[in-house]
């Protein structure tokens, strides 16, 4: 019988239109193993984590696909942080972030939950205008292509306001399981199919390592907090990480809470460990970014909630989570490697 890994690692993304699936692993393990990233930021002790050089298998599901197709994000350049800073057009938004088909919702509660999504959205966008933040807007750089909005870390308000609309929509599919029909006709349960692949990818890894650590970002966290808490099938997870999770929005929870409890619980029959990372100023997160206090276990507080802000006004990008250096700590520490 083959010996399993000690640690493998799930990956799941967030919102909006991607690059290639292997496009976009490569990105984010780009941004998880380089040393001292921002120093400015995180100081200068930040090494980053390989996961080959650890030998920690990765799995990374990607979801993008179920509403953009093919649509694939292709030009890396701005990916790779090469330019921090871009302002993104209003006219180009549909092609840079990606075009979504209108929901219709059919009931009283789903109109409230779009409706109320966008707004606490919205709000948190109009009061960080209104915070100074570590850097002043760059001289515009006209992004009209795909693959530059990643990384992108000062966007106009409106540009904002377009992305929020979009992971509202996107939370709306998923939530309510409703069928989307992409433009070149093909179709899913959302969230029937996005359920389907990320429990297929926690099974293989269950297959070949003694635990699993799930980093999730943005609408990915909502995935992964669902199929631990409300799919049977799913492994026990040894530890979950958070990143920008919009987990703390009370439409979510509601959507998200399982028929025999009255308030959304922490999923302790699947899951050991849960570190919570955000920043004030992501827009995604910002409304209510700690989780501990509302996903209780018997009662009592067990998530570790970890403030750690990243920089631009574009607070929910990936890789600037992935840079942070009290992520690394905890990550490292779930899977038990060194820095």
């Amino acid at each position: 019988m083959k010996t399993k890994k000690k640690a493998a690692i799930v990956f799941i993304h967030g919102l909006a239109k991607k690059p290639k699936p292997e496009k976009l692993q490569e990105i984010w393990l780009w941004g998880l193993e380089r040393n001292d990233p921002k120093p400015e930021i995180f100081g200068n002790i930040n090494p980053g984590i390989n996961l080959q050089d650890q030998g920690i298998p990765l799995f990374f599901t990607y979801w993008a696909d179920v509403f953009y197709g093919t649509d694939y994000e292709t030009d890396y350049s701005d990916q790779y942080e090469a330019t921090n800073d871009i302002i993104i057009n209003i006219d180009d938004c549909n092609k840079v972030i990606g075009e979504l088909q209108l929901p219709q919702p059919t009931t009283p509660r789903e109109l409230r939950f779009l409706s109320e999504l966008q707004r606490k959205f919205n709000s948190q966008i109009l009061i960080k205008e209104n915070i100074k933040l570590d850097s002043e807007p760059p001289k515009a750089l006209n992004a009209t292509i795909p693959g530059q909005l990643e990384i992108a870390s000062w966007l106009p308000k409106e540009v904002k306001e377009f992305v929020i609309q979009k992971a509202a929509i996107e939370a709306y599919y998923y939530l309510f399981n409703k069928d989307y029909k992409r433009s070149d006709g093909v179709s899913f349960e959302v969230r029937k199919e996005i359920r389907k692949r990320f429990l297929s990818d926690l099974k293989r890894a269950n297959e070949i390592a003694e635990k699993i650590v799930i980093v999730s970002h943005s609408m990915g966290t909502m995935i992964a907090y669902d199929v631990l808490r409300n799919v049977e099938e799913c492994p026990f997870i040894d530890s979950l990480i958070t990143l920008g999770s919009p987990l703390g929005i009370k439409e979510i929870q509601d959507e998200l809470r399982s028929s025999e409890v009255k308030v959304i619980d922490f999923p302790s029959a699947k899951l050991m460990n849960w570190i919570n990372v955000y920043d004030l100023l992501d827009p995604i997160c910002g409304l209510d970014p700690k989780l501990a206090n509302e996903y209780l276990s018997d009662n009592k507080l067990k998530i570790k909630d970890i403030k750690e802000s990243n920089w631009g006004s574009w607070r929910h990008t990936a890789t600037h989570y992935l840079a942070g250096v009290q992520f690394r700590r905890a990550l490292a520490e779930s899977l038990g490697v060194k820095l």
